[in-house]
């Protein structure tokens, strides 16, 4: 058979054989209708807004709330801190003798009391006036409050009787929850003061190594000691007599410089953080080596780890701590 008559004749077979072949089902049901059912993708998961302080995902009323910011003094007689656990951001201040200073800053949670409310400091103002933080404060000196009015940041004490303060044991407290509910018409929405990671990605692209325990001595303080707990995911220490926990430490090495301020009957120590400096990050069991700028008063703060990379923190609450350069920070 020539080549012509081969393919004409397996053209035929080929026809005959798609005739007696079904496309379908073996055993179509007799009547049945054809299955028309439009077809629908997947909805897709709803994407969720980030709190601007803490990285976390929060309803989306949460996002445009205002951050408030409290100065508590730790230590030398003070009341035991109340409220530090509910804030997005802790900054700790090695201030003079063995007193620490906590500026927390709430914005994403409520919290029902902080306190005892103090003085604001120049550090506070100086490194968290980028989060346009409503202020409430106690007793600050008029060198101190002059500065704080120069940023026209809406401030509030416990002497203007509004509605949030609580008075015990002779100390004010306050609801952040109070002062959210009714702020200043003025009120902007905080700017975030850090970079945060997502899912998968790393503190920075390289030099990031172990860490689990890291101790912080400062002159004339005690031992401030942070461990990693696993489970929680978060670094646990004990300050002012009270357990705190973060997702990320931030240490910024800084200068301190020591001033009389005659309102308070004292030489003061006050952390200067304009300017730049050695950092070291901690979070999710790893540490890395960094850089921090913030070149003027108004200026965001910038961190680069090794090779001028990014930091990213894990999302959830940070404590940055103001480190004189001749504390010593141990690191396992």
């Amino acid at each position: 058979m020539n080549r012509p008559a081969r393919l004409g004749f397996a053209a035929v077979l080929a026809v005959t054989a798609l005739a007696g072949c079904s496309v379908g089902p073996a055993n179509p049901q007799a009547g049945a209708a054809p299955d028309r059912s439009p077809f629908v993708l997947p909805s897709p998961e709803a994407v969720r807004p980030r709190a601007p302080l803490t990285g976390l995902e929060v309803d989306a009323a949460a996002v445009s709330k205002t951050a408030i910011l409290v100065p508590i003094e730790i230590g030398t007689g003070a009341a035991a801190p109340v409220g530090l656990d509910r804030a997005d951001i802790v900054e700790l201040e090695f201030a003079e003798g063995k007193l620490l200073r906590a500026a927390a800053v709430y914005q994403s949670q409520p919290a029902d009391k902080v306190g005892p409310v103090a003085a604001v400091r120049p550090a506070d103002i100086k490194l968290l006036n980028q989060l346009r933080p409503y202020v409430a404060h106690n007793a600050t000196p008029k060198g101190f409050l002059d500065l704080l009015t120069s940023t026209k940041l809406a401030a509030v004490t416990p002497q203007r009787k509004l509605p949030g303060f609580t008075t015990a044991g002779g100390r004010s407290y306050v609801s952040t929850a109070a002062l959210q509910a009714a702020p200043p018409a003025s009120q902007l929405q905080p700017a975030p003061l850090f970079q945060y990671a997502a899912p998968g990605e790393p503190l920075a692209a390289t030099g990031v190594t172990p860490a689990t325990t890291i101790t912080v001595q400062a002159a004339g303080h005690a031992a401030l000691t942070w461990k990693f707990d696993e489970t929680s995911k978060r670094w646990q220490a004990t300050v002012g007599g009270v357990p705190v926990a973060a997702a990320n430490l931030v240490m910024l090495t800084m200068p301190y410089t020591r001033k009389v301020v005659k309102a308070l009957k004292r030489e003061v120590a006050l952390a200067d953080p304009i300017g730049e400096g050695k950092a070291q990050i901690f979070s999710v069991g790893q540490g890395v080596e960094a850089h921090w700028y913030k070149t003027g008063f108004y200026s965001a703060l910038n961190i680069l780890g090794p090779a001028q990379y990014l930091v990213r923190l894990a999302p959830g609450p940070t404590w940055v701590l103001l480190v004189p350069p001749t504390a010593k920070v141990t690191v396992s």
